[in-house]
C-alpha cells in the first residue's frame, strides 16, 4: 500500500480553517445581533443609553469574524495546495489576531459586571484558533518549498521522456 506524502501542517491548517470558518459565521451572527440590540437599545432609550463606546468593540469584534471567516476559507485552500501557503495567509491571520485582541481588550475594559476570569478566559479561546492556524501555515510554507521541486522534477523529467520517445 503506497502512502501519500502529507506536508507538515496540511490536516494542523485544514482543521484549523474549518474551526475558523465555523467560529466566524457564529461570530458574523451574533456581532451582527449585538450591534443590533446596542443600536435598539440607544434608540430606545432616546439617547440617555450611550452607545457609542460599545459600538466600537462590537464593530471590531464583527471585522475580526469577518477577517476570521476569510481566514479560514484561505487555510483551506492553503492546506489543499501547500504552494500557496504564502505571506498572504499569515498576513491575514495578523490581521485576525489584532482586531481579535483589539475588540476584546476593548470589550474587557468597558465590562464593569463581568468577571475578569470570564474575560480573560474569553480572550485566551479567541487567541488560540488563530495562533494555531499561524503555526500550521509557517510549518506547511517551510515543507512546500521541497514538494513543488520535486513535483516539478518529476514533471520535467516525465515531459523530457516524452519528448525523447517522439522523434
Amino acid at each position: 500500500m503506497e502512502q501519500r506524502y502529507d506536508p507538515a501542517g496540511r490536516s494542523l491548517l485544514k482543521t484549523t480553517g474549518v474551526l475558523m470558518i465555523v467560529f466566524g459565521v457564529f461570530g458574523v451572527l451574533i456581532y451582527t445581533l449585538g450591534l443590533a440590540a446596542v443600536l435598539g437599545l440607544s434608540y430606545a432609550t432616546s439617547g440617555v443609553f450611550s452607545a457609542s463606546a460599545d459600538l466600537v468593540g462590537m464593530a471590531l469584534l464583527l471585522a475580526a469574524a469577518v477577517t476570521e471567516l476569510i481566514t479560514g476559507i484561505l487555510g483551506i485552500q492553503a492546506a489543499r495546495r501547500p504552494s500557496r501557503a504564502g505571506v498572504g495567509r499569515i498576513v491575514w491571520c495578523m490581521l485576525c489576531l489584532v482586531l481579535t485582541l483589539a475588540g476584546m481588550v476593548h470589550i474587557a475594559l468597558r465590562a464593569s459586571t463581568a468577571p475578569r476570569w470570564e474575560l480573560l478566559l474569553a480572550l485566551g479561546l479567541s487567541v488560540v484558533c488563530p495562533l494555531v492556524y499561524l503555526i500550521a501555515v509557517l510549518r506547511l510554507r517551510n515543507a512546500a518549498p521541497e514538494e513543488d521541486g520535486e513535483e516539478q522534477s518529476d514533471d520535467e523529467a516525465e515531459h523530457s521522456d516524452d519528448e525523447a520517445e517522439t522523434p
